[in-house]
């Protein structure tokens, strides 16, 4: 019995008012930390596969990219030069999800953040056409907007870039090609050497 009583003598006290909003705040402070991280890591993440995408865009229209250190640089550079299959649109919604981008990164202003995240969302309902997926848009949180806004951007970026190759690689064969032919007529001592070539060429 009085081991029972010693018992309840030990039980911590109440906390007091001013502990209990130290816990609350603590609390509130742990998770604006992890929503902040989280949307950070994914917004970064993002920004950093479409980058690569940025540098090979610009090295295949002949620009050096060491000379566009900054994300926002590489895109005006871009949006300058217009590559079809972009459009203006699409390069001022990245660079409006890049603001979002520098505001977590460096001074995590939750309002500045979400400031520069509502102007991303109105520049990404502007470019979507299809209702449904405006809808779509609109049910996201901030963090799924802006990633799926810089990977909406990204992948057209990509298929612009891979056409551009495509159809220089394709002006490139069909010049040798014809090139070939040419001489074949013109030069009769070579045709069977040029006929070689022609052959080779249609392997390429």
């Amino acid at each position: 019995m009085a081991d029972e009583e010693n018992w309840v003598m030990l039980e911590e006290p109440e906390p007091t008012e001013r502990e209990k909003l130290f816990e609350e705040t603590h609390k509130r402070s742990m998770e604006r930390i992890a929503r902040i991280d989280d949307m950070m890591q994914a917004v970064v993440k993002a920004q950093v596969t479409v980058e690569g995408s940025l540098i090979e865009m610009l090295e295949a229209y002949g620009k050096d990219p060491a000379h566009y250190f900054f994300t926002s640089k590489k895109i005006k550079a871009l949006r300058d030069i217009d590559p079809p299959g972009v459009g203006r649109p699409m390069w001022d919604l990245l660079l409006q999800a890049s603001y979002v981008r520098n505001e977590l990164v460096h001074s995590l202003n939750e309002a500045k953040t979400k400031e520069e995240s509502d102007k991303t969302w109105e520049a990404y309902l502007t470019i979507t056409q299809n209702e449904r997926q405006k809808q779509s848009i609109r049910d996201m949180t901030d963090t799924q907007m802006v990633t799926s806004a810089i990977y909406h951007c990204g992948s057209h970026i990509v298929a612009a870039t891979e056409k551009l190759t495509a159809e220089r690689k394709s002006s490139h064969l069909c010049s040798g090609f014809r090139c070939a032919i040419y001489v074949a007529v013109h030069s009769p001592t070579i045709r069977s050497r040029t006929a070689q070539n022609v052959r080779t060429s249609w392997t390429l």
